[in-house]
C-alpha cells in the first residue's frame, strides 16, 4: 500500500489528502446521524402499525362478539321452534319430529320452521339431515344462485368433523351464494342420542361486520398506506381496491398464514413495504396495517439529502484547493520530466523558461544552462567532428571536465585513422592490393580497426587472384581445374569456392556428356551416311533402268486397248437386241400376273361379300325375335295400364294422379305395338332382299372361279415362252458384257502403265536428290568429330 502510494503522481498525493481530510469527517458524522434517525423513524413506523392491527383486532372482536351474541339468540329461537314440533327421528329416510302423540311432522322440502325464525329475527336458517357421509339441506330459508332455495348442498367437510364427527356447535364466518355470514351449527339429535341433523342460522356481516370493514377500508396511513383483511386460503375480505382477489401465492402472504402475527418488510412493485399484521380467529381474519416507508422517510431523506451535498461540497472544495496548490508544484515537476525526456531523447532544444523565485524556479534555471551548454559546447563541435571539420581546441571548464578532454582525444585518433584508411583506398583504387595499414600506430579499437582493414583485404584477394586463375583454366577449354583448397575462405567466400568448383564440375560432365553423346552420334551417322550413299547410288541406277522399260511396255499396251474398242462397238448391236426382246416377254408375264391378281382379288372380295350376306339374315332373325320381345312387352304393359286404372279408381280422389300416369303407360304401349309392327314389315323386305342378294352372290363366286382358272393356263405358256427368249437374250448379253469388260480392263492397264511411267520418273528425281543430301550428311559427320576431340573433360 505504502508503495502504491509512493508511485503515486505528486498531484495525485496532493489531491487524495486534500479529499480525504474533506471527506471523511463528514461522511462519518453524516452516517452516524442518518443511521439513528432511520432507526428511531423504523421503530416509529412498527410501533404504529402494531398499535393499529391490535386495535383493529379489539374493534373486530368488540363486534364480533355483538354479532356472536345475535347468532346465539338466532340458534335459541331456531331451537325453540324445532323442538317444539316433536322428537327428530329418521323415519323412511326423512327427518321428522314426533309429538307426544305420535303424529309426525317430516322436515324435508318442509319450510314453515325456517320461514318463521326469518320472519322472527330476520336470519338465515338451515336443517341438514345426516346420511352416512355427509349431510344435506333439507330445509333452508337460503336463496341460491338461482333464485330457489338451496336444497340438496351439502355440508362442507371442516363443519361436518366438528358438528357431527366431534358433536360441538361450530362457530364461524361463511360464504353461502356471494355472501358473508356470522354462522352457527348445532348438531340434532335423537332419543337415542344419535346425530342425525344440523341447525344452521347465520347473520350477514354487512349487518354487523361492516361497520369495521368500512373503518379499515378508510384508514390510511401515511399518504399511499392502508389496512386490509385476507382469510387463510389467501382471499382479501377486506381491501381498498382489490378485494375478492386472491393472493395465496405470494411469499409474503403465506409468511403472515404461517406466524399468525408479526411485522415483515418487503417489496411490492419495487417500492418498500412495511405490513404488520395479527389474526382473529373466529372469523379467521388476518388483519393487515400497510405503510410504504418513503411516506415516512422524509426527515430521514433530509438528513441523507443534506449529508450528500455537504459531502459533494467538502469534494468540490477539496478538488478545487488541491488542484490549485498541487499544480503549482506538479505543472513545474511535470516540465522538469518533459524537458529530461526530450534531452535523453537528443531534443537540446527544450527550455523550462520558469519565471519563479522559489527553490523549483533555481531549479528550472539551472537545467536550462546545462541544455544550452550541452548543445552549444559539446554537441555543436560534435557535430562539426561529424562534419568532417576538425576542431583544435576544447576549453576546459575545470579540473573535474571529463567531456572536453575525452572529445579532444577523441579528434586525435580520429585524425590518424583517417589518414591510414585514405592510404589503404589509395593503394586499392590503384590496384594494389599488397600495402597493409600500419596496426602498431594505433592502440585500442582503432587497431582493431586497421587489422580488420588488413585481414579483410588478405581474404578478398587470395579468393579473388585463385577465380581469376580458374577462369583462365576455363577459357582455354580446360574444364579439370579446381580452386585450390590450401587457400582458407569463410563465410560468403566458402559459397564463392564452392560455386566455381560446381562449375567446373557441372561444365566438365556436361562437356563430356555432350562429347560422348555427339561422338558416339557422329559415328553413327558417317555410318547411316555410307551406307544411304551406296544404296541411294544403286537406287538411281536402278530407276533409270526401270523408267525405260516402263516406256517400252506402255507402248505395246495402247495398241492392245485399239483393237478391243473396235471389237467392243461391234458387240453392242447385238446386246441391244437382245434385251428389247427380253423386256418384251417381262411385259407380256406382267400383264398376266396382274390380270391373275385382279382375278383373285374378285374372288376374296366374293367371298367377303357373301360372308356379309349370311351375318346379315343372321341378324335380321335376332331382330325378328327382338321385335316379338318387344310386342309381347308392350301387350303386357297395356294390361298393366288397364289394371293400373282400375286401382287408380278405386282410390278415388288419391288415385287420379296415379290413374295419370296408368293412362300414360298405356298410351306408350299402344305406340310401341304400332312401331313394331312397322319394323316387322321393313324387316320381312330386307330377308327376301338378302335371300336375292346370297344367290347372286353364289352365282358370282363360281364366275370368278372359271375366269380364274383359265388365266393361270396362259400365265403358264407365257412363262414357257419367256424363259426360251430370256435364255437366249441373256447368252448375247454375257458375250457382249465380257467383251466390255475386256475392253474396260485393257483401258485400266493403259492408265497404270502411264502412272507408273510417271511415277518412275519422279522417283528417279527423288533417288537423285537423296543421293546429293547423303553426301552432304556425310560431310557434316566428318566435320562435327573433328570438333569433339578439341575438349579436355
Amino acid at each position: 500500500m505504502f508503495a502504491f502510494f509512493s508511485d503515486m503522481k505528486v498531484g495525485t498525493k496532493i489531491l487524495v489528502i486534500c479529499l480525504f481530510l474533506a471527506i471523511i469527517p463528514t461522511l462519518v458524522l453524516g452516517i452516524v446521524a442518518y443511521s439513528s434517525s432511520s432507526g428511531v423513524i423504523n421503530d416509529q413506523i412498527e410501533t404504529l402499525l402494531e398499535t393499529q392491527v391490535h386495535d383493529a383486532r379489539g374493534w373486530t372482536n368488540d363486534v364480533y362478539k355483538l354479532t356472536r351474541n345475535k347468532v346465539n339468540s338466532d340458534l335459541n329461537v331456531l331451537r325453540e321452534n324445532f323442538y317444539a314440533r316433536g322428537t327428530p327421528e329418521v323415519i323412511d329416510g326423512k327427518l321428522t319430529l314426533v309429538d307426544g302423540t305420535g303424529e309426525p311432522y317430516i322436515i324435508n322440502d318442509n319450510f314453515e320452521i325456517v320461514d318463521q325464525v326469518q320472519s322472527l329475527v330476520g336470519g338465515a336458517a338451515t336443517v341438514f339431515q345426516v346420511y352416512d357421509h355427509n349431510a344435506i339441506k333439507v330445509s333452508t330459508n337460503v336463496i341460491g344462485t338461482d333464485g330457489s332455495r338451496a336444497v340438496g348442498t351439502e355440508l362442507t367437510q371442516n363443519v361436518y368433523d366438528v358438528v357431527v364427527n366431534q358433536g360441538e356447535t361450530y362457530y364461524g364466518s361463511r360464504d353461502l351464494f356471494g355472501k358473508r355470514y356470522v354462522t352457527a351449527y348445532e348438531p340434532i339429535k335423537d332419543s337415542r342420542g344419535n346425530i342425525v341433523g344440523v341447525l344452521f342460522v347465520g347473520t350477514e356481516e354487512q349487518e354487523t361486520l361492516d361497520v369495521v370493514k368500512t373503518s379499515l377500508k378508510e384508514t390510511v396511513i401515511g399518504q399511499n398506506g392502508y389496512m386490509f383483511v385476507v382469510d387463510s386460503n389467501g382471499q382479501l375480505l377486506v381491501h381498498p381496491s382489490q378485494e375478492g382477489e386472491n393472493i395465496a401465492a405470494e411469499d409474503y402472504v403465506q409468511e403472515m398464514i404461517a406466524n399468525k402475527v408479526g411485522i415483515i418488510r418487503h417489496q411490492v412493485d419495487g417500492t418498500d413495504i412495511i405490513d404488520a399484521y395479527t389474526y382473529f380467529e373466529p372469523l379467521d381474519w388476518h388483519i393487515v396495517s400497510r405503510a410504504e416507508l418513503s411516506d415516512f422517510t422524509g426527515p430521514i431523506d433530509t438528513i441523507r439529502n443534506t449529508i450528500v451535498f455537504v459531502v459533494l461540497a467538502s469534494i468540490a472544495l477539496g478538488v478545487a484547493i488541491a488542484i490549485l496548490f498541487g499544480r503549482s508544484i506538479s505543472e513545474p515537476l511535470q516540465q522538469v520530466v518533459l524537458m529530461l525526456n526530450e534531452l535523453r531523447s537528443g531534443h537540446l532544444s527544450a527550455r523550462l523558461n520558469i519565471k519563479r523565485q522559489d527553490e523549483i524556479g533555481v531549479m528550472a534555471a539551472m537545467m536550462d544552462e546545462f541544455a544550452g551548454d550541452l548543445q552549444t559546447n559539446v554537441v555543436g563541435k560534435l557535430k562539426s567532428i561529424a562534419l568532417g571539420e576538425y576542431v583544435r581546441e576544447f576549453p576546459v571548464a575545470d579540473e573535474g571536465d571529463e567531456i572536453r578532454p575525452a572529445l579532444a582525444m577523441m579528434v586525435q585518433s580520429l585524425d590518424h585513422l583517417h589518414k591510414e584508411t585514405l592510404k589503404l583506398t589509395d593503394a586499392a583504387r590503384a590496384g594494389d592490393l599488397s600495402i597493409r595499414g600500419d596496426e602498431k600506430a594505433f592502440r585500442g579499437g582503432y587497431r582493431m580497426i586497421i587489422a580488420g582493414f588488413n585481414k579483410t583485404l588478405e581474404s578478398i584477394t587470395e579468393p579473388v587472384n585463385e577465380a581469376m586463375r580458374l577462369a583462365r583454366f576455363y577459357a582455354s577449354g580446360d574444364f579439370t581445374a579446381r580452386f585450390d583448397e590450401k587457400i582458407p575462405v569463410a563465410g560468403e567466400f566458402v559459397a564463392y569456392r564452392d560455386a566455381l568448383n560446381t562449375i567446373g564440375i557441372e561444365l566438365s560432365r556436361l562437356m563430356k556428356l555432350i562429347s560422348e553423346e555427339l561422338y558416339e552420334g557422329v559415328s553413327v551417322l558417317s555410318l547411316a551416311s555410307n551406307e544411304i550413299l551406296a544404296v541411294t547410288t544403286q537406287l538411281s541406277t536402278a530407276s533409270s533402268q526401270t523408267a525405260a522399260t516402263v516406256n517400252e511396255t506402255s507402248d505395246s499396251v495402247e495398241s492392245v486397248r485399239k483393237k478391243t474398242e473396235l471389237v467392243n462397238q461391234k458387240t453392242k448391236g447385238v446386246s441391244e437386241k437382245a434385251i428389247r426382246a427380253l423386256d418384251v416377254s417381262k411385259d407380256g408375264q406382267k400383264s398376266v400376273r396382274e390380270i391373275l391378281e385382279g382375278m383373285n382379288q374378285i374372288q376374296r372380295e366374293m367371298d367377303i361379300v357373301r360372308m356379309n350376306v349370311i351375318r346379315l339374315s343372321e341378324q335380321s332373325q335376332a331382330v325378328g325375335e327382338i321385335i316379338a320381345t318387344v310386342t309381347d312387352i308392350s301387350e303386357q304393359s297395356n294390361l298393366l295400364a288397364v289394371n293400373a286404372s282400375i286401382e287408380a279408381a278405386k282410390a278415388g280422389e288419391f288415385g287420379k294422379g296415379f290413374a295419370v300416369v296408368a293412362n300414360e303407360i298405356h298410351n306408350l304401349a299402344e305406340q310401341s305395338k304400332k312401331a313394331t309392327s312397322n319394323i316387322r314389315a321393313i324387316l320381312t323386305d330386307i330377308q327376301q332382299g338378302i335371300s336375292s342378294t346370297a344367290v347372286s352372290t353364289e352365282q358370282g363366286i363360281r364366275s370368278v372361279s372359271d375366269a380364274v382358272r383359265l388365266t393361270n393356263n396362259a400365265q403358264e405358256a407365257i412363262e414357257v415362252l419367256a424363259r426360251s427368249i430370256a435364255d437366249s437374250s441373256q447368252e448375247v448379253i454375257e458375250i457382249a458384257s465380257s467383251i466390255q469388260t475386256q475392253a474396260s480392263g485393257v483401258d485400266q492397264i493403259s492408265r497404270a502403265m502411264e502412272n507408273i511411267r510417271d511415277a518412275a520418273q519422279k522417283n528417279l528425281e527423288t533417288t537423285r536428290k537423296a543421293e546429293k543430301t547423303a553426301e552432304d550428311l556425310h560431310e557434316l559427320g566428318a566435320r562435327l568429330k573433328r570438333i569433339t576431340q578439341q575438349y579436355r573433360v
